[in-house]
């Protein structure tokens, strides 16, 4: 039996194009993967943490409320509260104030940056902690 050649590739001829550029759109997303961090796990940054901190002359506590806007962007809602030492011992009433900062994790450091006032916020979340500068909040409701 002898075999002809009419000019079509057999079927398995016909599949090698398709397999090599289904191969190579394969590395390719894998190589792209290891550059933009695809598939790896973003930590836990959202969450409440707090701060407290006194003086000679004042006392006062911050909440920061960590909210992921969405990819590594973050909506940052802070609450303090303060009141003065008065000169006969006692403290003034209350005094209540709000912020709101955007900012953005870069995943390559692990740091985020304030959007508006460049401010860098450092997390250590195995001891439940996040820095914004050298003032340190711990989080609640568990690391």
């Amino acid at each position: 039996m002898e075999l002809q050649w009419n000019g079509y590739p057999g079927r398995a001829a016909q599949r090698r194009p398709v397999m090599f550029w289904a191969l190579a759109v394969g590395f390719l997303g894998l190589w792209l993967c290891g550059f933009t961090g695809c598939g790896r796990p973003q930590p836990a940054l959202a969450g409440m943490y707090v701060n407290a901190a006194g003086s000679a002359v004042s006392e006062a506590r911050d909440t920061l409320v960590v909210e992921l806007e969405k990819g590594n962007s973050f909506l940052l809602h802070r609450r303090t509260g303060y009141r003065l030492v008065m000169e006969h011992g006692g403290f003034s009433p209350w005094k209540y104030e709000k912020e709101e900062w955007r900012a953005v994790y870069d995943p390559s450091t692990g740091v985020m940056t304030e959007v508006r006032h460049g401010k860098l916020i450092t997390f250590d979340l195995e001891r439940g902690v996040m820095s914004v500068g050298k003032r340190q909040y711990e989080r609640v409701g568990g690391k």
